[in-house]
């Protein structure tokens, strides 16, 4: 669909112009789509709350004014913020909304657009996100000048990366990993700084399910219907620290720099830790780690339980696992990832019968004769994409 000059595209839920991606939160985009619909006509916020939100009420928290107010500063961000027009007890979508530079953009040539979306692209890619044909996706955090740390784009790239990934059927396996001398450094102190933004929900709204924005970066990962690993180098501090521990398994390098360095700052840990390190850390153990946010090697990191692997190749290994659960049943290890995530939280009667739950879905189910037929003729599996 267009929407004045940008194009919308249902399959990546996302908004481009001149092939740039605007990395649209989902309800952003169902939010430009709703009003692209019926342009330059206003549609009430009951009936954005109806066809958006679902909702016959103004939620608590996730309130349209809030979403409309994000999705103006993207749109902001390529001249179009004056393209979402409020008007009465609505919105609208203005279609002539003329870009803030439009006269000198009007007589650049095809190529010199091209050119400078492509050079837009490289200085704003944040996350990088590649998917190989054996159905592995390499995400990269691509902040390699500040270590990856993390500042409001950041945190909008990572989780715009991790949610472009949430119905891809055709990703088997995920690596998560950090360019240049690190992972993550974690939060980007010069954050500490910033004005807060009088339209940013409160830490307690719950922006995305469960989580709220600082939490999403670090959960999204855990969300994901296929496993994630997360190789680690160089330094892992503070949100970095959450945001592997997000994956699947980690693979660490032996001296890399780790802590949950939260207390340094006088904060808590707040970007999803706790209900990460269920299961992964002995209680005392996971106490002294936050009370002192003292540092650890790699190394002791896979004592502690917060590394699977430590290797002096940490993303080597990693691809090397992620081929491995690649060439597995796609319906069942989705199906055992279901079944980890929800152990720490059931009975051991539900868990009993999720078990069987998740066995009926995928016995005799075409991948499974598949990994049978495979396994009896000594032969690669030729699988098909998640069900």
């Amino acid at each position: 669909m267009e929407a004045g000059p940008l194009r919308l595209d249902l399959f990546h839920r996302d908004a481009a112009l001149d092939g740039r991606w605007l990395a649209l939160h989902p309800r952003e985009f169902a939010l430009l789509w709703r009003l692209a619909e019926t342009p330059d006509a206003t549609v009430s916020q009951r009936a954005l709350l109806q066809d958006v939100w679902r909702l016959p009420f103004e939620p608590g928290t996730n309130r349209v004014a809030v979403h409309v107010a994000r999705l103006r500063r993207k749109l902001e961000t390529v001249g179009l913020a004056a393209m979402i027009a409020t008007d009465g007890a609505g919105y609208r979508l203005d279609s002539a909304a003329p870009l803030r530079n439009e006269p000198s953009r009007r007589f650049q040539t095809n190529e010199q657009r091209e050119s400078a979306g492509m050079a837009s692209q490289v200085e704003e890619q944040r996350v990088a996100v590649e998917i190989g044909e054996d159905g592995v996706a390499h995400v990269r955090l691509n902040r390699a000048d500040k270590m990856n740390a993390l500042d409001p784009a950041m945190f909008e790239a990572i989780i715009a990366a991790g949610e472009s990934l949430m119905e891809r059927k055709d990703v088997r396996v995920v690596v998560l990993s950090g360019e240049g001398r690190s992972f993550c450094a974690g939060l980007d102190t010069s954050s500490f700084a910033r004005a807060p933004d009088p339209d940013e929900p409160k830490l307690t709204d719950r922006t995305h399910g469960d989580s709220n924005k600082f939490q999403q970066v670090a959960t999204v990962w855990r969300k994901l219907p296929m496993p994630v690993i997360a190789a680690v180098h160089g330094v892992c501090f503070g949100g970095g620290m959450q945001i592997a521990s997000g994956a699947d398994i980690r693979v660490v390098a032996p001296d890399a720099r780790m802590a949950i360095m939260e207390m340094k700052w006088g904060l808590v840990p707040d970007m999803g830790g706790y209900q990460l390190w269920r299961g992964l850390v002995r209680d005392d153990v996971l106490r002294e780690l936050v009370y002192t946010n003292r540092e650890f090697s790699g190394e002791e990191a896979q004592v502690l339980g917060l590394a699977t692997h430590v290797t002096d190749d940490p993303l080597g290994k990693a691809k090397e696992i992620a081929a491995t659960i690649a060439q597995r049943n796609p319906d069942a290890v989705r199906a055992a990832k279901r079944l980890h995530n929800r152990m720490h939280d059931e009975t051991g009667e539900d868990m009993l019968m999720a078990e069987s739950v998740e066995q009926a879905g995928v016995i005799r189910q075409p991948n499974q004769i598949e990994a049978v037929m495979a396994g009896m003729a000594k032969r690669a599996p030729n699988f098909t994409d998640a069900a």
